[in-house]
């Protein structure tokens, strides 16, 4: 045999070895991307659930408030309806005619 011939067989499985090398590297390296990406997915995925609690505290916040604000409404109102009750008897007590001592 020739020279080539011995050493072609041997150069298509270095070919195939280094083909296969490259291709694992490149695994690799799509590895460490997609550990990178998911460890920024991580980090996003943790703010946005901080964001959402927040959010959810904000949102029974507000609910107390404007339940608080309609309870001080409602208080408003029946003061209000009593005031008005206590001006109409003043009021009348001052257009009463006056009355004359006794004795």
């Amino acid at each position: 045999m020739t020279f080539m011939k011995k050493h072609a067989a041997k150069a298509r499985v270095l070919g195939i070895v280094t083909l296969a090398g490259l291709g694992l590297g490149a695994c690799a390296t799509y590895d460490d991307d997609f550990a990178a990406i998911n460890t920024r997915l991580d980090g996003l995925d943790a703010r946005v659930q901080a964001a959402s609690q927040s959010a959810e505290s904000a949102n029974n916040a507000a609910q107390s408030a404007a339940s608080e604000a309609r309870t001080a409404a409602t208080q408003a109102s029946n003061a209000n309806q009593r005031l008005d009750a206590l001006e109409t008897r003043v009021n009348e007590m001052e257009t009463m005619p006056a009355r004359t001592p006794r004795g």
